[in-house]
């Protein structure tokens, strides 16, 4: 694939150990897009996707860029109140009218398109409107994201829950922060990923929407995503064992319990 200069000269200037600084959340956010850019190319590679390896990378590296000024707007990463794929998408087209002004350039090509629709759809369920090539990019993108999203959240979601960091408090402050509805319980015990900002009401949902990734993941990659999450890392003994903590932290300690037994009977 003939990548835009365009790109290639907002690649230059947005590389994300540059534009991720500042914050132990932002710090942390860095680190998931590092991961991802590999795991991005593990997935196409054990999937034989006919895809462009170096654009694959570009487009896995910037796919979060939007949470840079996410964070300076709200000061956390909440998708309900400005969505970070169109901060992404809005950040990206500043810099390129630019680039096409300074350069006297009217046209874009189909990678342009390409890269917009992974910063726009990616972790999105409305993607049927997508052409075949910019779908192939948005699954293996979202498919890494989830994918790295289920190890490292247990990094965060305890943090994220004592702080109010998604606001679930501050919206319902009446509501049992350790509720959890059968459509989700459910789900988690499926691996059957859903969309979070639809169905997740409390603390305890969210936490175990993380989990489904984790689950859902092991669905589809099996030895990988279970190789994955018996490695240590962020502190714990085994991502798994990270999961224990969060559960217990968040979840009443017999939805924990079963919550546990559930992950480690499908990760095992």
């Amino acid at each position: 694939m003939n990548i835009n200069a365009a790109i290639l000269k907002y690649h230059e200037k947005n590389r994300c150990e540059e534009i991720f600084v500042g914050s132990k959340a932002l710090e942390d956010k860095r680190l998931h897009i590092t991961n991802v850019v590999p795991l991005s190319e593990a997935i196409a590679r054990a999937q034989h996707s006919p895809v462009d390896y170096e654009f694959l990378a570009l487009c896995a590296e910037h796919h979060d860029d939007g949470r840079v000024n996410q964070y300076e707007l709200l000061g956390k990463f909440l998708d309900s109140e400005i969505l970070h794929n169109e901060l992404s998408a809005q950040r990206f087209n500043r810099f390129l009218a630019q680039f096409l002004e300074q350069n006297h350039i009217t046209e874009i090509d189909d990678s342009i398109r390409l890269f917009l629709d992974v910063m726009l759809y990616h972790g999105r369920m409305d993607v049927a409107n997508l052409s075949d090539e910019s779908r192939l990019y948005v699954e293996i993108i979202t498919a890494a994201d989830d994918f790295e999203n289920a190890c490292s959240c247990v990094s965060y979601l305890v943090r994220e829950a004592e702080t109010d960091a998604k606001g679930y408090i501050k919206e319902k402050p009446e509501a049992n922060q350790k509720f959890v509805s059968n459509f989700v319980w459910e789900h988690f015990c499926m691996g059957e990923k859903f969309d979070k900002m639809k169905y997740c009401t409390t603390y305890a949902e969210y936490v175990l929407f993380a989990a489904t990734l984790a689950m859902s993941c092991i669905k589809k990659y099996g030895d990988i995503a279970k190789v994955a999450l018996s490695q240590p890392g962020y502190g714990y003994s085994s991502i798994s064992e990270g999961y224990k903590d969060v559960f217990f932290k968040t979840l009443h300690p017999e939805m924990a319990r079963e919550a546990y037994d559930v992950l480690v009977s499908m990760a095992h």
